[in-house]
């Protein structure tokens, strides 16, 4: 009897740990945008409803501009506010000026620049915070004005994904 009160238990704390990991929370993080505009987040996000794209090499910028042509109808369609989010480590913090500026470089329109924050931060605690496991892929996080995480799709874009994110907005 012991035996199955100690499963009951470690069944109930496993499964409250996925649901709280489902709901994560965007860190409270400050950085600046390739405008050279400080932002704080997640409140300066701005909006009711945003959808945060995180990547985390630039190997993910082709997985990131397939969800793009969506990103600009949600925008339209429902006042969503859409942001890019390289997410690096705390240690490539020495090299921002010149990440940034490369990035930069590649970016001329200043509305793009504005939705691009990079984040030099711990990866493990910021993807732990959010809810999110792996670094090999894209994620694209649907979060109210609080930094609450409403919900999260991984990988390039495909309808499903997109019928996902839709629903939380």
């Amino acid at each position: 009897m012991r035996i199955m009160k100690f499963l009951a238990v470690a069944v109930l704390t496993v499964a409250a740990s996925m649901s709280t990991a489902q709901a994560g929370q965007f860190p409270s993080i400050s950085a600046k945008n390739l405008n050279k505009v400080t932002m704080n987040l997640p409140q300066d996000f701005g909006s009711r409803r945003s959808i945060v794209m995180i990547a985390y090499s630039q190997k993910h910028q082709d997985l990131v501009d397939t969800w793009l042509p969506y990103l600009g109808k949600a925008a339209k369609r429902s006042g969503v506010k859409f942001y890019e989010t390289p997410v690096l480590s705390s240690s490539y913090k020495l090299m921002s000026g010149f990440i940034d500026n490369g990035m930069r470089s590649g970016i001329t329109s200043k509305s793009t620049r504005a939705k691009t924050i990079t984040l030099y931060t711990n990866v493990s605690k910021f993807n732990k915070s959010i809810g999110l496991g792996s670094k090999s892929t894209i994620h694209a996080v649907v979060i109210d004005r609080n930094g609450k995480v409403l919900e999260t799709v991984s990988g390039a874009y495909s309808k499903a994904k997109a019928n996902k994110l839709n629903a939380a907005l």
